[in-house]
């Protein structure tokens, strides 16, 4: 059977339900609005000759079987209410942790586990955990089954059988009698062994368009054409054997429509006969999303992978659910790698796993952290953003690596210490008082020493004495400032040295200026960590720009997303209107020859009164000499023969549209390649046409003899209408950029089919346009390159033909082109699909 299991999804009935069991087709009218108010699933939870119990998201006791009370010696009133932890005190970790996966993942786990009764008594003991779900279809909690394991195995074994054949009954009947399915949100077939339909629920009735009467009167494989009787046969030896099954199938509607759907089907037995209890639900919507889904998380991959920084994404049980190339790099790692590894294998100081612990402990969704990491030995700093996503229970993380600016700043950090300690005691400077005539009075500091100069050799020389030319160029106008009454301020570099020189003027009591001070304080190591704070900085900012161009780049893919989305929303309004279009003109169609045999039959009958009665009434002649009756009789026969090509034309262009739309064709089919193509090429006529001064675009069809391929016939069409219209634009640029006249060649397109070797066929679309360059074809199929101006083009044409023709077909798709020369384009597509 071809069908592929699925993982059951959330529930929209009203009332609790589990994965595998059956519902009954009867209708109910006091129908349970949910779990705390389902008096009767209660008291088949009670008479379920298992031991079972009903457990909140919090494990509290919501019902148990007697069954269960009975085995492990509890009152229920003590029971109902308690956390199953807290009457259970040993349980193992392992069974902690399938609970929760159960809660969060919907997983049904088994298990065999020591356990110790709240008597003392110790017995192994076999449980079963499986999800429940509540009225809006998130699970509620678990299920739980506990079977005492007796010494001899095989009487155990039959035991359990018999207890899950009962509990099966026990279900079939609690489920019949308790939950109303006439009115549910999902489609409900009942199906006899023959596959007749035996019951049909009311939603069913809706999705197939049909009425009740109708639909009962078919069998399987008239609204599922996948379930021939063959496969129907093998199909019900299955379901019987496992009881239950999830797939992804299609239904035919009255009309025609053939959506996909997923299907869960249960075997019951009901009244001595045998029925498939078949769940249905309309999944176009989801798989529009799934296709859309994968095309953005391949971009959003292809964005991260851009990103500088360190990019992961974890669960809460702290392993990689990925990482992008960088992070990867960093590790000398591929990003694969990581995949379903814990957290901090690679680091020799396990930080990152530490943080991250933390952060899915608290209740916070988002953090930033500065943390530092062990990479082989040595230690980096990392500035760390996180957050949750998938209600918390995954996160993702983005690392900038911060290590040298950490060590800049606390480098300036230090030295700016060291600037203020030395700055109020000099010893790092000096002191110098100078009079009128620039000679120094004064001369103090301890960094007179580490230049060459001394307290001895300054004091009563003048300035040009003791520093060199170019430096008194520089001091002496700060001097002459300052007895002027200025204070000013300077960088004066010295011996290999920078000094920030503070001059001022120093005042008698009067005001009066009587000398000059200069203060000097040795700054070459702050000058320098400066120069490497800027560049750090500097830094900084470049990878700031570079993130708000993976930004930038990221809401531009979410816009190509929304104009994809755009774009299919067109092609199912085309569909439609095609249809809608097609039922008026088949009428009208079907009745012009009708029209034209009664036409015929009246101008017949008028020859035969012509003929009978040659001497007409004075109206009648006057009548026949108004309308024109021989013009009459020649023109009509034009007139219908002029319809029947209009309606010709309008039919052909409707079945274009239908056919290059194919919206109603989500699996492979086999399909004629030629009627795509063809179709592609009439809604592209106008574009053919000659315009703007610029000749027609001559198309040249060499098709071989192709047979059926299978294939997604709406992807390869926009395979088709990509490529053609990037011929076609590449035409109409060489009209643009070559004067008609100068050329001798008129512009064609040449389209050539044929079957190759390898059970394949070949598909050939050339132009004699300018051609691309190699540098051109080499980005050709990478996504957001294009070569046309802005506005033009989205770059992502032929992107995602190769996506559809290599990875949806498993086909080639190579370009060959020659400046100057033109550019063609082979499609390989195999003829079956593997």
């Amino acid at each position: 059977m071809r069908k592929t299991p699925a993982t059951p999804r959330s529930r929209t009935t009203s009332t609790l339900t589990h994965p595998s069991a059956p519902m009954s087709p009867q209708s109910s009218a006091n129908r349970s609005s949910g779990l705390r108010s389902s008096t009767a699933f209660e008291q088949f939870a009670r008479a379920v000759p298992v031991p079972m119990a009903l457990l909140d998201r919090q494990m509290r006791y919501i019902t148990v079987s007697q069954r269960w009370l009975d085995d492990y010696g509890i009152d229920q009133a003590d029971l109902i209410g308690r956390s199953h932890a807290e009457v259970f005190t040993h349980l193992s970790r392992s069974w902690h942790e399938n609970f929760r996966r159960c809660l969060y993942h919907g997983e049904t786990h088994n298990q065999r586990d020591r356990l110790i009764k709240p008597n003392g008594q110790v017995d192994w003991v076999e449980w079963k955990i499986q999800p429940w779900y509540a009225d809006h279809g998130e699970i509620g909690g678990a299920i739980v089954i506990a079977e005492i394991v007796t010494v001899r195995e095989a009487s155990a074994q039959e035991q359990r059988k018999q207890l899950d054949e009962a509990l099966e009954q026990s279900q079939q009947s609690a489920y019949i009698h308790q939950f109303a399915i006439e009115k549910a949100v999902d489609a409900i077939f009942w199906i006899d062994p023959d596959s007749k339909l035996s019951y049909v629920n009311e939603a069913a009735c809706q999705l197939l368009e049909y009425r009740r009467d109708e639909l009962l009167a078919l069998k399987l494989h008239q609204i599922d054409p996948a379930f021939s009787p063959n496969i129907w046969s093998e199909h019900w030896k299955a379901i019987k054997q496992f009881g239950s099954f999830t797939f992804e199938s299609t239904h035919r509607t009255k009309s025609g429509r053939i959506f996909p759907v997923e299907v869960r089907v249960n075997y019951l037995k009901y009244k001595n006969r045998e029925y498939h209890c078949a769940f249905v639900r309309e999944i176009t919507e989801r798989k529009q999303h799934e296709t859309a889904l994968q095309s953005a998380n391949e971009q959003l991959q292809a964005v991260l992978d851009a990103v500088p920084g360190l990019v992961s994404w974890l669960s809460r049980d702290l392993k990689y659910l990925g990482v992008n190339r960088q992070l990867a790099s960093t590790f000398g790692l591929r990003p694969e790698d990581f995949s379903n590894r814990e957290v901090g294998f690679m680091e020799s100081h396990p930080g990152f796993a530490e943080f991250a612990r933390e952060f899915f402990e608290s209740e916070t969704k988002t953090i930033s952290k500065e943390i530092c990491i062990g990479l082989e030995g040595q230690r980096r700093s990392y500035l760390l953003g996180a957050q949750k996503y998938h209600h918390n229970s995954r996160a993702v993380f983005v690392g900038l690596d911060i290590t040298d600016r950490k060590q800049m700043e606390a480098q300036l950090r230090r030295s700016e210490t060291l600037y203020r300690t030395l700055a109020h005691n000099f010893p790092n400077g000096a002191v110098c008082l100078f009079d009128r005539d620039y000679r120094y009075t004064l001369a103090e500091g301890t960094e007179l020493a580490k230049v060459g100069l001394s307290k001895a050799a300054m004091e009563g020389q003048i300035c040009r004495d003791v520093f060199d030319p170019e430096t008194a160029e520089i001091i002496e106008p700060l001097y002459a400032k300052a007895l002027d009454g200025e204070e000013s301020v300077a960088e004066i570099p010295y011996a290999g040295r920078i000094y920030l020189t503070h001059v001022l003027p120093l005042k008698d009591d009067t005001g009066e200026v009587i000398a000059g001070m200069m203060m000097t304080q040795n700054i070459t190591e702050r000058k320098k960590n400066e120069q490497v704070l800027r560049r750090s900085r500097q830094r900084l900012r470049e990878q700031a720009h570079r993130l708000r161009d993976a930004l930038a780049e990221l809401k531009q893919t979410q816009t190509q997303l929304i104009q994809t989305e755009k774009l299919s929303s067109l092609g199912q309004l085309v569909a439609g209107v095609a249809h809608e279009i097609n039922n008026p003109v088949s009428f009208i169609y079907g009745n012009i020859a009708h029209a034209r045999q009664y036409a015929n039959e009246l101008l017949e009958l008028v020859e035969l009164y012509a003929d009978a009665y040659p001497e007409p009434t004075e109206a009648i002649a006057e009548r026949i000499e108004t309308m024109g009756l021989d013009f009459v009789r020649e023109d009509f026969p034009k007139l219908m023969s002029s319809m029947q090509v209009g309606a010709d034309r309008i039919r052909e262009v409707v079945l274009s549209l239908q056919n290059f739309s194919r919206l109603d064709q989500a699996q492979k089919k086999p399909v004629n390649l030629h009627e795509g193509i063809d179709s592609t090429l009439l809604i592209l006529q106008s574009r053919l046409k000659a315009k703007g001064g610029r000749p027609g675009i001559e198309v040249v069809k060499d098709y071989g003899d192709l047979p059926k391929v299978e294939c997604y016939a709406g992807q390869l069409n926009q395979v088709f209408m990509n490529l053609l219209a990037n011929a076609i634009d590449a035409l109409e640029e060489r009209g643009i950029e070559c004067d008609a006249s100068e050329s001798e060649e008129e512009p064609t397109i040449a389209i050539r089919t044929r079957a190759i070797a390898g059970n394949r066929v070949e598909i050939r679309i050339a132009d004699n346009g300018l051609g691309m360059t190699p540098n051109v074809q080499r980005k050709l199929f990478e996504p957001f390159f294009t070569t046309k101006p802005p506005g033009k083009g989205t770059g992502l044409g032929l992107s995602i033909s190769y996506q559809v023709v290599v990875q949806k077909h498993g086909g080639q798709l190579n370009c060959d082109s020659t400046p100057g020369r033109g550019t063609e384009f082979a499609i390989v597509l195999p003829i079956e699909a593997k």
